[in-house]
């Protein structure tokens, strides 16, 4: 929180001076505040203030984003609504709009938002967060998201292979080592469908499955030919449009969302998701009270744990995003 403090001296991108400073500063002061409020707040106030933190933060990255021009960083509405006639949080939508600040952070990030007027529901939603790995809102989820971890990404800017984690463990249940089915499914994520599994030891091993967390690992290549000496293609992570979330070497893959060409930042999908809940909270307040109580809800444990998450992950994902402009 200190670190995003101290942007309010000296603000990044095309924050530094005018009205976009001020509103910069002052943005980030109410997300400051929302953050310090729900830090203190039960859960059943608490997704409010989250929200409402990550709003905020999106209007400084709108202030700051030298994407946006002078004409179009001040925007009005969420740019997002959700229909929350639902018994179970899982099955509450989310809706983009054309216009609004939701999809104008998505311009201000460069990478896609969720497809205007295509309703999303959490169950799809939720597997997305990294905060959420660990307490998933439903079954396993088919399409989490998924670590992603170039070879040697620590000497050179450019890979051939990576190692992808958290693959759902029922995908090998499902498909075992069917390289063919297992591809296929991979290439629901858009940064691995030029990809190839990579082969590695003997025949016997397979895919050479391993296991990582809360799922499995993978090993994948890119390459213009079979394998063999200077068949390999060298890739970059704004090639693939792999995601830096928290850190710089904090990298993830997510699937594509309804027509979606892209996988959607989860950044956004959290915004997604707290706009949800924090909606469940302010208009069906009886609704909400059941579904976080922990005695009589299956759903309780997940939205508590990730609302607990979100308190750090909401200003360590902004710090980032802020501090990536010049």
């Amino acid at each position: 929180m200190r670190s995003l403090r101290a942007l309010r001296h000296d603000p990044p991108g095309y924050a530094k001076q005018g009205a976009r400073r001020r509103t910069f500063q002052s943005a980030l002061e109410q997300c400051e505040q929302f953050l310090a409020a729900a830090g203190e707040a039960g859960y059943a106030t608490r997704p409010v203030q989250l929200f409402y933190a990550l709003s905020q933060a999106g209007r400084a990255i709108m202030a700051a984003s030298p994407r946006i021009g002078n004409q179009a960083w001040s925007v009005r509405g969420h740019g997002l609504t959700a229909n929350t006639n639902a018994d179970v949080a899982a099955d509450i939508s989310v809706a983009a709009a054309k216009d609004g600040l939701f999809p104008a952070v998505a311009s201000a990030l460069d990478v896609e938002a969720l497809v205007a007027d295509e309703p999303v529901v959490l169950r799809d939603l939720w597997p997305l967060l990294p905060e959420a790995a660990f307490a998933p809102l439903t079954a396993e989820a088919l399409f989490p998201v998924l670590l992603f971890f170039p070879e040697k990404w620590l000497e050179a800017d450019t890979f051939s292979a990576a190692q992808v984690s958290w693959i759902a463990r029922r995908v090998r249940d499902l498909y075992g080592d069917d390289g063919a089915r297992v591809k296929a499914h991979l290439d629901h994520y858009p940064a691995l469908r030029s990809s190839l599994l990579r082969e590695s030891g003997p025949p016997d091993r397979g895919l050479g499955w391993s296991s990582v967390g809360p799922g499995l690992t993978l090993e994948i290549e890119w390459r213009s030919g079979p394998p063999g000496p200077g068949r390999l293609d060298r890739k970059t992570l704004d090639d693939l449009g792999v995601a830096r979330y928290r850190s710089d070497d904090d990298f993830v893959i997510t699937p594509a969302i309804g027509s979606m060409s892209t996988g959607l930042h989860p950044f956004l999908a959290l915004w997604a998701v707290l706009l949800a809940l924090s909606s469940l909270a302010r208009y069906e307040p009886a609704r909400w009270s059941k579904m976080i109580d922990i005695d009589r809800s299956s759903e309780a444990n997940a939205i508590e744990h990730l609302l607990e998450e979100s308190t750090d992950s909401v200003p360590s994902a902004a710090l980032h995003i802020l501090t990536a402009f010049k």
